[in-house]
């Protein structure tokens, strides 16, 4: 995070100089901070990237075997995959495993994965030169640590801890966190504004000037319109992972 920081300017730089980012961008209709409410998350309640991250994983028969390492999603804004390390339990070394969002179960506690140390020699190694794409999730597969992304897949990790600004590149925070519903679409990004506390706001991602590779998010709105909002209670947002 703190080397994030560090190039904040920079990055804001190229960020606002940068046109067009991928042909196939998914442009959004930016929603007016008037009509985005707070309490339609707090009913649905959902999935939290600080409780998905680093949680435990269990294997088919209810064995913990390892820890969720990131989170890959879709232009669309959707979960498409975990990646998870195995095998620490196995005296198989550490061992990363690509599984679809479809296969996974959410488990007390954790994720469940179709992976046992039975069958997890029987997922094939994905090419360390390739880049993971959308049409390579189709399957559960070995994966390096490092797996790169190609342009119609992101990381989690590529978001959080990122600067968030405002109106023209103006600091206001960092991305704390991003709230996910049950089927594991983004619900909002949760930015910290230290002194000020947690704000919720709608994430937009592709075609609204930013990319896996930028350092800061913009939140696509200025700062006298985010001079009412209230902070986000996460007291009242019911988590599926604790």
């Amino acid at each position: 995070m703190l080397i994030k920081r560090n190039i904040y300017v920079t990055t804001l730089a190229i960020a606002t100089t940068t046109v067009g980012l991928q042909a196939h961008a998914q442009d959004k209709e930016i929603t007016p901070l008037s009509d985005w409410n707070y309490e339609d998350i707090y009913e649905a309640g959902g999935i939290r990237a600080d409780k998905l991250m680093d949680a435990e994983v269990f294997g088919d028969n209810e064995e913990e075997i390892g820890s969720v390492e990131n989170v890959l999603l879709t232009q669309d804004n959707n979960i498409a995959a975990i990646i998870a390390q195995v095998g620490g339990l196995w005296d198989i070394g550490d061992t990363h495993v690509l599984v679809p969002w479809e296969n996974i179960e959410l488990h007390e506690g954790g994720v469940k994965l179709p992976v046992t140390e039975d069958n997890v020699d029987e997922y094939g190694l994905f090419a360390s030169d390739e880049y993971i794409t959308e049409q390579s999730l189709s399957q559960t597969q070995q994966v390096d640590d490092d797996i790169g992304t190609g342009s119609d897949i992101w990381k989690l990790t590529d978001v959080l801890d990122d600067y968030a600004s405002v109106g023209e590149g103006v600091g206001y925070g960092y991305i704390d966190n991003i709230l996910f519903s049950r089927n594991g679409e983004i619900q909002g990004v949760v930015v910290d504004t230290d002194s000020r506390g947690p704000y919720a706001f709608p994430f937009y991602g592709y075609g609204h000037g930013w990319a896996p590779s930028y350092a800061t998010y913009s939140l696509q709105y200025d700062e006298d319109e985010i001079g009412e909002m209230q902070p986000f209670d996460y007291e009242r947002y019911e988590s599926l992972l604790e």
